[in-house]
């Protein structure tokens, strides 16, 4: 079933309680807002990003509830070793193996970071940047207080640019919503995770 953004957030449940092998995200620039992937989710995690033209809609994935059945990027029962019955019909859904569960032992940010910060949560950087690098902001619930301490990490100016320059990943500035928060990526911060996802080895399946 699919839920606006508002809806989904003002009656949002608690966080699932492990992590799990996978994790989906949706690339809101091939996402047409058809519901396919919402009308599967059992665990309803997926929400619409309703904008005021409706053609501009988009849906995304609460990543820290989403319990990786793949049911909304493949039907299992339908599909085989030669063959694939995906759900979303503009392949706009990458599986990721879940950085959480069972990390690389040098995470793909750390050759990036040039700040004073010890003991950086690496693999819930890994999980929100990847969705960064895709679709440039995040949604998080606003109750969700130790999310929101990954992303002030990203919004250091501690961010390998170049040799010269540190930039911020992620914009100061947020938007705030009944009971979200939006964070978008600064424009640098993009191009800079462009570089550190290419080749990323973790996306399952695609």
């Amino acid at each position: 079933m699919t839920i606006s953004m508002t809806d989904y957030f003002r009656d949002r449940k608690s966080d699932r309680k492990k992590e799990t092998r996978y994790i989906n995200v949706i690339n809101k620039d091939n996402c047409t807002s058809c519901n396919s992937c919402a009308n599967v989710c059992p665990v309803d995690c997926i929400y619409e990003v309703v904008s005021p033209v409706p053609s501009e809609s988009y849906h995304q994935i609460d990543t820290s509830r989403c319990i990786g059945c793949q049911m909304c990027y493949r039907s299992p029962n339908d599909s085989s070793e030669f063959y694939q019955l995906t759900i979303c019909p503009w392949n706009a859904i990458d599986m990721l193996h879940n950085p959480n569960s069972k990390p690389d032992d040098v995470s793909v940010l750390l050759p990036y970071y040039r700040g004073s910060s010890t003991d950086l949560p690496w693999p819930k950087l890994e999980e929100y940047g990847y969705q960064l690098f895709l679709d440039g902001e995040v949604f998080l619930p606003a109750s969700e207080k130790a999310l929101h301490r990954v992303f002030q990490l990203f919004q250091e100016q501690s961010w390998m640019y170049s040799e010269e320059d540190n930039v911020q990943i992620v914009q100061t500035e947020v938007e705030e919503g009944n009971g979200y928060v939006r964070y978008r990526a600064t424009e640098e911060g993009r191009e800079l995770l462009d570089c550190m996802y290419q080749g990323w080895k973790r996306v399952f399946m695609d």
